[in-house]
C-alpha cells in the first residue's frame, strides 16, 4: 500500500499572490508603486497589463491567452519574474499542478526573486515537483527533488510522507521506515494523532528487515495508538510471521496474548490454540480455551477435530492428577526446574497465584532461564490485576523472550476494546 499525499496548494497561492504584490501594476508608472520598478518593454507591458486585469476579473481564458503572450515576449529577467508570477496566479486558479510546477521552477531559479522569498519558491517548486514525479512513477527522480525541498525549509506535512513511498519503491526500506517516523513525530508534535495507515505502512517493512525488537516497538506504538482488538490481531499475527522457527514457547505466548486481548475470532484460532497447548504438554489449557470457545460459539460443539483434542485433554489432565504434590517435590528440589515446570502447569490450569509462587521459588533456586521466568510471570500478575507489578516483570525479560514481552508489556498500558 502507498500513503495517499494531498498536495498542499494554499502556500503556493499565498506566495503566487503576495509576490505579485510586490510588483507594480502596468498601468502605473509613478515613484509610489509597490516595489521596485520592473525594466519591462512597452512590447511586454501590454499583454502583461491585460492578463493582470483578466486574472483580476476572474477571466481566466482571456488571461491564459495574455500571459502566454507576455511569455512569448519575455527577454530579460524582469519580464520572465513578472510572466512567471502571472502564469503561477493563472494556474493556482485553474488547480493545474504541471502548470504551477513549471511557473515555479523559474521563479525558483530567477535572480529577481525578493531574497526573503527565493527559499520559499525553491522550496515548494521541489516539493510540488517532487509530488509530480512520484506520481508518474518515477521515485528515485522524486527523492532529490523532496530532499532538497526539506533543504530549503519545507514544512509541508506529506514531506516525509512523500520520501517513505519513494523510498519504499526503490528498496530503501531503512529510510522509508525512517520517513513515517519522522512524519509521525511531527504529527504528534502538532497535537494530531498519527493515521492507522502510517504504522501499517512502516511495520511490515520493519518485520522485513528482520529486526524482532524494533518490530515488536512498532507494533507497541501502534497498539498504544490504536487498542482495538483487530488491532491486536493484526499486530500479534505480523509479529508471529517474523518469529523464528526455533522460539521456545512463543507459539502459545503468542496465542495466550491474543486470548488476553481478545483477539481470538474463530474456530481456527481456537482449534489451533487448543492442539498447540496439548502438544507442549498444557492440557488444562486446552481444556479451557475450547470450553471458552463453545461458549462464545465460536466452535461448534459438533466439531470433531476439536473434540478429539478436547477429550484427549481431558483425559491427561485426569491422569495428572492434583499438582499439589509436585509443587511439594518442586521445593525439594536441587534447582529451580521442577518449581518453573509445575508453576507452568498452573498457569495453564488457571491458578495464577499458585504459578507466581512457583516461578519466584525457581528464580530463587536458579537454573532456569530467567527471561522466560519473568514473560510467565507477567502473564501470571497481569491475570491477577497487579498491572504494576505485571509491568515490571515484563520489563525484566531479556533474551530471546524481549521482544514478546514488550507486546504483553503493551497489553497491560493499553488494554483492548471488549
Amino acid at each position: 500500500m502507498t500513503f495517499v499525499s494531498k498536495l498542499a496548494l494554499a502556500a503556493a497561492l499565498t506566495l503566487g499572490t503576495s509576490a505579485l504584490g510586490t510588483a507594480p501594476a502596468f498601468a502605473q508608472k509613478n515613484k509610489e508603486a509597490a516595489g521596485p520598478e520592473l525594466k519591462v518593454s512597452d512590447e511586454f507591458r501590454k499583454p502583461a497589463a491585460a492578463a493582470d486585469v483578466a486574472l483580476k476579473a476572474k477571466d481566466l481564458a482571456t488571461a491564459d491567452a495574455q500571459i502566454t503572450a507576455a511569455e512569448g515576449l519575455a527577454k530579460n529577467d524582469d519580464e520572465k519574474f513578472y510572466s512567471a508570477q502571472l502564469r503561477l496566479q493563472l494556474e493556482l486558479e485553474r488547480k493545474n499542478e504541471a502548470g504551477q510546477i513549471k511557473a515555479l521552477g523559474v521563479l525558483a531559479s530567477s535572480p529577481k526573486v525578493p531574497a526573503d522569498r527565493a527559499k520559499l519558491y525553491g522550496a515548494l517548486y521541489n516539493y510540488m515537483l517532487g509530488d509530480s514525479l512520484i506520481k508518474q512513477k518515477k521515485p528515485a527522480e522524486a527523492i532529490p527533488a523532496l530532499l532538497k525541498a526539506r533543504e530549503l525549509g519545507s514544512t509541508e506535512a506529506d514531506l516525509p510522507v512523500l520520501l517513505a513511498n519513494a523510498y519504499s519503491a526503490t528498496g530503501k526500506a531503512t529510510e522509508s521506515i525512517a520517513e513515517v517516523n519522522r512524519a509521525i513525530e511531527a504529527s504528534k508534535a502538532a497535537g494530531r494523532k498519527p493515521p492507522a495507515d502510517w504504522y501499517k505502512f512502516a511495520i511490515p517493512r520493519v518485520n522485513a528487515t528482520g529486526d524482532r525488537a524494533a518490530m515488536a516497538d512498532w507494533l507497541k506504538r501502534y497498539i498504544a495508538e490504536y487498542p482495538t482488538v483487530q488491532n491486536w490481531r493484526w499486530a500479534i499475527q505480523v509479529f508471529r510471521q517474523g518469529s523464528p522457527a526455533a522460539a521456545k514457547n512463543e507459539k502459545i505466548n503468542l496465542y495466550r496474548l491474543m486470548r488476553a486481548t481478545n483477539a481470538l475470532a474463530d474456530r481456527s484460532d481456537y482449534n489451533d490454540y487448543g492442539f498447540a497447548a496439548q502438544q507442549a504438554g498444557l492440557p488444562w489449557e486446552a481444556v479451557s480455551v475450547i470450553d471458552e470457545g463453545r461458549k462464545s460459539g465460536k466452535v461448534p460443539a459438533s466439531d470433531a477435530e476439536v473434540s478429539r483434542t478436547y477429550t484427549a485433554s481431558q483425559a491427561a489432565v485426569k491422569s495428572e492428577g492434583s499438582l499439589d504434590g509436585l509443587a511439594k517435590q518442586a521445593a525439594s528440589a536441587k534447582d529451580g526446574n521442577a518449581a518453573r515446570q509445575t508453576a507452568d502447569a498452573f498457569l495453564a490450569s488457571g491458578n495464577y497465584a499458585r504459578a507466581l509462587e512457583l516461578y519466584d521459588l525457581s528464580l530463587q533456586k536458579g537454573g532456569v532461564d530467567a527471561g522466560e521466568v519473568n514473560l510467565n510471570r507477567g502473564v501470571a500478575l497481569r491475570a491477577l490485576g497487579r498491572k504494576d507489578e505485571a509491568r515490571t516483570a515484563f520489563q525484566a525479560v531479556t533474551g530471546a523472550n524481549a521482544n514478546l514481552a514488550l507486546l504483553w508489556q503493551a497489553s497491560v498500558d493499553f488494554p483492548p476494546l471488549a
